[in-house]
């Protein structure tokens, strides 16, 4: 099985040294939430659409107030930006903002009682919402490979109206 994910590593990494146009992007972020990222550049060099799968709440929120209890955990959460990015100088650094939306599954926890013993009643939640974000990234010139670090933040408009959740965080990403 290692073997196997090294080899796929490697094939990936040729495509991408070899490549004349770098049009995608699949990297992974440590952060809120933190996981993967596929980043499509579209034909016109200015924007990019992205899609982010990965775990939410464990850094800000894994204790927060949430509708008529409190979050005790993480939860996973996908979203889908569209990009504007934009060279910074040279063409090493770039600067990049957008905006989507986001789903979220979580659990909550509410006061409750049974036969007059108080116990925490567990909720499931599916949130969506809007998700912005703003980030700078580093473009290695002998390597498919570039860093970023961004920050944004996510609103949810569903079950909870204006739940406001901070994102940020750093990683990497392989283009190929």
């Amino acid at each position: 099985m290692k073997k196997s994910v090294l080899f796929l590593l490697l094939m990936v990494a040729s495509v991408g040294a070899f490549a004349q146009n770098r049009d995608w992007a699949i990297g992974g972020k440590i952060g809120e939430p933190s996981g993967l990222s596929l980043r499509n550049y579209l034909r016109n060099d200015k924007n990019a659409i992205e899609i982010n799968f990965g775990v939410y709440g464990g850094i800000w929120g894994v204790k927060d107030s949430y509708k008529d209890g409190a979050f005790n955990g993480s939860g996973i959460a996908v979203s889908g930006l569209y990009l504007w990015h934009n060279e910074m100088g040279s063409s090493r650094f770039k600067n990049y903002y957008g905006f989507g939306g986001q789903i979220t599954s979580r659990k909550y926890f509410v006061d409750d009682t049974f036969n007059g013993i108080p116990y925490k009643k567990e909720i499931p939640a599916t949130g969506l919402g809007g998700v912005g974000s703003a980030g700078l990234e580093y473009f290695s010139p002998d390597s498919p490979l570039s860093i970023f670090m961004e920050v944004g933040a996510y609103v949810e408009l569903v079950p909870s109206v204006f739940y406001f959740h901070p994102q940020a965080g750093i990683g990497a990403r392989l283009n190929f």
